[in-house]
């Protein structure tokens, strides 16, 4: 079990490297398996490059998806059924009955559910809330702390609008459904038991960053596979190991270094 990561500027043929080396590898033994797991939105591109590459036409050893994907294979590998998860349309159906039940406790926002986009941004605040796992509870203290200026007033009214309406969606959205963020939640309390996984090498392209519950989850993932790859952008004259603030030069890739070794350390991986 190790991390291992490919780092190299823009255009420097990380990701190239890494695809000839899992070709190269795949082809010399059958029994070697490598899942890429790239952002949602870039795995077709990602399968056609592979394919092109590859000389015979592509191979059933190396599986190109997104974190998503990953979790209804491992579920369906382990026979279990999560419950019905609310996609982005259902999550705004939901969102926007909850607003209109409880619109008599809004301070501040009662008139603004009907206008366009009021939804959507607050589905967005709620998708980033469920990522980073921020619990409602820390909301309200943070609602606690606030000062008595003019700003942060507004702010509070702002703030005590959306815990009612996310405390509305929550009561709507019951035992019987969850939302697609919380899939990685179900996917890392699995991860050990998925014989797939543990018998795979997992690439990680394309990503700038990971959210606490990814964190969490990658965690999980190196206790069990083989090996894990990630590639990061970064100028070879910066220390990828050196977060100090998000103005420095390539913060975000150094954040995800960082973020990453404290994973890889907790779990006594070899980097």
């Amino acid at each position: 079990m190790a991390l291992q990561f490919i780092l190299g500027p823009s255009g420097a043929g990380k990701s190239e490297y890494i695809y000839e080396d899992i070709i190269r590898r795949t082809m010399q033994d059958e029994r070697e398996n490598v899942i890429v797991l790239v952002p949602e939105q870039y795995s077709l591109e990602i399968q056609r490059k592979l394919v092109q590459k590859h000389p015979r036409g592509g191979s059933f050893q190396i599986d190109v998806i997104g974190f998503n994907r990953l979790a209804y294979r491992i579920f369906d590998e382990l026979h279990i059924k999560p419950k019905k998860v609310l996609e982005d349309f259902g999550k705004s159906m939901l969102l926007r009955k909850a607003a209109q039940e409880h619109k008599e406790e809004l301070s501040l926002y009662a008139g603004s559910l009907d206008k366009a986009g009021f939804i959507d941004e607050a589905k967005s605040l709620m998708s980033e809330i469920y990522q980073y796992d921020i619990p409602r509870e820390r909301l309200r203290e943070a609602l606690q702390k606030l000062d008595d200026s003019e700003e942060a007033r507004v702010l509070a009214r702002k703030l005590q609008d959306m815990l009612v309406i996310f405390d509305a969606f929550e009561e709507k959205k019951g035992q019987s459904f969850i939302v697609a963020e919380q899939m990685l939640e179900l996917l890392t309390a699995a991860a050990e038991q998925s014989e797939m996984i543990a018998g795979s090498e997992i690439v990680l392209d394309g990503f700038t960053g990971f959210t606490p519950v990814q964190n969490r989850l990658i965690g999980e993932l190196l206790k069990v596979c083989d090996k894990i790859m990630l590639t990061v952008e970064i100028d070879r004259r910066e220390d990828p190991f050196v977060y100090k603030h998000p103005y420095q030069l390539f913060a975000l890739s150094k954040q995800m270094v960082t973020s990453l070794t404290e994973v890889a350390q907790e779990v006594r991986v070899e980097i």
